[in-house]
């Protein structure tokens, strides 16, 4: 009898020890993971990029100086997809770190109140409908918020030093796999440091000792040169600073504004609730973090607002089960967390596949797994998604390809995929993967730099139609087509794609033909200049509360309205990063493209937007003429 009453006091107490916790937020990842071990593989954008980022890291292209993205070295972590065995396998390990992470601390805050059973199947719903809609990179972003609530609440300072590691070497991980989570977990260990209640420089060797080494250790394994790293820096910097200006998007989600309003005032309240009572010191830090964070979180899901807004909503129900309260607010708690998952899948238009198919997340999880340690079919995966490739968009026909194999090939501007799915051909992309990124004029001049020097690549695959957002495929990006204008002749192919060779340099010296200063909204005829190519640049002055909302959250697009052959007229979205930049406006016949392929000369250009009304504002074109030789 004696021995029964002793057993049954310490299974409780083993339970809520370590084991306890990591066996029910294991659980817990488990039964959120993506329901199926391989997804669909399509021609298209987002296919394409991915494929590039894991071809960068096979191929060990050097970031920075040969390749920049929005995602680094690592970028491929991502998404699990079955494209090579050993991005694919580190995707997996990437994943279940975070996730299993994330549950872990979501479990181990709200224990406390909820008991270990609950807290297991609010980590397992939240972190379910989170990660159904989000990049495990964004994920990661929110398992670097929980390290750092968590560093400020641990009882102990060895607890509390663990733990600030822990975030430093996410944090410099996250670095070399996505810039703005990497900057945004830099910016939550700097709070930490600084407003823990460990002394500062303690802290900030603790914290900065993982994130230098992990990033360093991450760098060199990637087979990246030290020396490339200011250049990574200031392209990422780049690429980071541009975004907001040049890929914001508003897709009609009203409604959605009105919601994550609602959910940002919630999380508010359940953090201000669970600080109450402490040192001013922890709330000050509790508010930076959280702050911090949630901007960091509503620009990802709202510059490009379309479904992104899910990757908001997700990561800010993650969020709300991160509030240690008291037992008593324990129903308010639940109800707000069961609000925002109502909020997400009135958004979504629908419910997770997880939350209603255990058998198939546990089932894609060990599928998963099994490839880590070499077993299952992954390839026969990757034949199944090179042939999906093929049969939705990036078939090449006969002749394109011979005309192809042999020689290095970059595509443009965004199918990167092809090249996956011809395994044969050798891939030499532009430094800015994705032609719409590069959207300053450091990325631009980057990628126009690169086709002017030796090391372009000797074959182009162009489609000028390939662009987003409502971009004019002949204009963006403007310094990148003068290059390929200037360095590439067209040879014979039956399309859709132009295939254009390596030339020498065809363009003579720009001569500047005039100048015009006018307003938003007035049109500005274009110079004749028979026989050369005519481009211009342009300065742009923007409303200083335009710069406040580029930093808040994203300021007002603007628009140029051409004018081509028989006033024929057409409105595109105007980059203003790369304004700056030479936008080549009327070719010659000397160039020798196809009619298809030869973009129209223009009349007459009017640019509007950016804040502005109509004659208002300061906008500057200057025009140029440049010889063009034929081939």
């Amino acid at each position: 009898m004696t021995t029964r009453v002793a057993l049954s006091r310490e299974v409780p107490d083993v339970a809520r020890g370590w084991p306890g916790l990591a066996g029910v937020s294991f659980l817990a990842t488990i039964l959120s993971w993506r329901p199926y071990p391989w997804r669909t593989v399509y021609a298209g954008i987002d296919p394409s990029w991915e494929a590039g980022l894991t071809m960068g890291f096979m191929r060990h292209l050097q970031w920075g100086p040969s390749l920049v993205f929005t995602f680094g070295p690592y970028g491929f972590v991502d998404a699990i997809l079955p494209f090579y065995r050993l991005t694919a396998s580190l995707s997996v390990l990437y994943a279940l770190a975070v996730v299993w992470g994330l549950a872990a601390l979501i479990v181990s805050a709200l224990r406390p109140t909820w008991g270990l059973l609950g807290a297991g199947v609010v980590a397992w719903a939240a972190l379910t409908i989170a990660a159904s809609r989000t990049g495990y990179a964004d994920v990661a972003a929110a398992t670097a918020l929980a390290l750092a609530l968590a560093a400020l609440s641990a009882g102990g300072e060895r607890a509390r030093l663990v733990l600030l590691g822990l975030l430093g070497a996410l944090a410099g991980l996250q670095l070399m796999v996505k810039t703005n989570d990497g900057l945004l977990s830099l910016g939550l260990v700097i709070v930490v440091v600084a407003l823990g209640t460990v002394d500062w420089w303690r802290a900030a060797l603790v914290a900065g000792l993982p994130l230098l080494g992990t990033a360093f250790i991450a760098w060199v394994a990637a087979g990246q040169s030290i020396g490339n790293l200011p250049s990574y820096v200031r392209g990422s910097l780049s690429v980071a600073t541009g975004y907001s200006s040049a890929m914001q998007l508003s897709s009609g989600r009203r409604a959605e504004d009105w919601y994550a309003v609602a959910v940002a005032v919630l999380l508010g309240l359940l953090f201000a609730l669970a600080a109450r009572g402490q040192p001013r010191r922890y709330q000050v830090a509790v508010l930076l973090l959280v702050a911090g964070w949630v901007w960091a979180t509503v620009k990802e899901g709202f510059v490009r607002h379309d479904s992104h807004d899910l990757t908001f909503f997700g990561l800010v129900l993650v969020a709300m089960c991160l509030a240690r309260l008291k037992r008593s607010y324990i129903p308010l708690q639940a109800g707000v967390l069961a609000l925002t998952a109502v909020v997400f899948c009135l958004a979504a238009g629908t419910v997770p596949e997880q939350l209603h198919s255990p058998g198939a997340t546990t089932s894609a999880f060990f599928e998963d797994i099994g490839q880590v340690f070499g077993l299952g079919g992954l390839g026969r995966a990757q034949s199944t998604a090179r042939a999906q490739l093929l049969s939705s968009g990036d078939a090449l026909p006969p002749v394109t390809l011979r005309l192809l194999e042999g020689h290095s090939v970059a595509v443009e501007p965004v199918q990167d995929s092809v090249l996956y799915a011809y395994p044969q051909l050798d891939w030499d992309p532009e430094p800015v993967l994705q032609g719409y990124t590069a959207y300053t004029s450091y990325l631009d001049r980057l990628n126009a730099s690169f086709l002017a020097s030796p090391r372009a690549p000797e074959r182009i695959l162009y489609e000028p139609w390939e662009v987003i957002d409502h971009r004019d495929g002949f204009l963006d990006p403007p310094a990148t087509l003068e290059a390929m204008y200037c360095h590439y002749s067209q040879l014979p192919a039956p399309g859709p794609a132009q295939v254009l060779e390596r030339a020498p340099d065809r363009c003579g010296r720009p001569a500047e033909v005039k100048s015009v200063s006018t307003h938003f909204g007035s049109r500005v005829l274009v110079p004749s200049e028979p026989g050369k190519m005519v481009t211009a640049t342009f300065s742009v002055g923007e409303p200083v509360g335009d710069q406040l909302e580029d930093v808040l959250l994203k300021p007002p697009s603007m628009s140029l309205t051409l004018w081509g052959h028989q006033t024929k007229r057409a409105t595109f979205r105007f980059i203003p990063g790369t304004a700056g930049d030479d936008h080549v406006l009327c070719l010659p016949a000397s160039l020798g493209y196809s009619p298809a392929f030869t973009p129209p000369n223009i009349k007459a250009l009017e640019l509007s937007g950016g804040g502005w009304a109509a004659g208002q504002g300061r906008v500057t074109v200057t025009f140029y003429a440049v010889p063009l030789r034929p081939r």
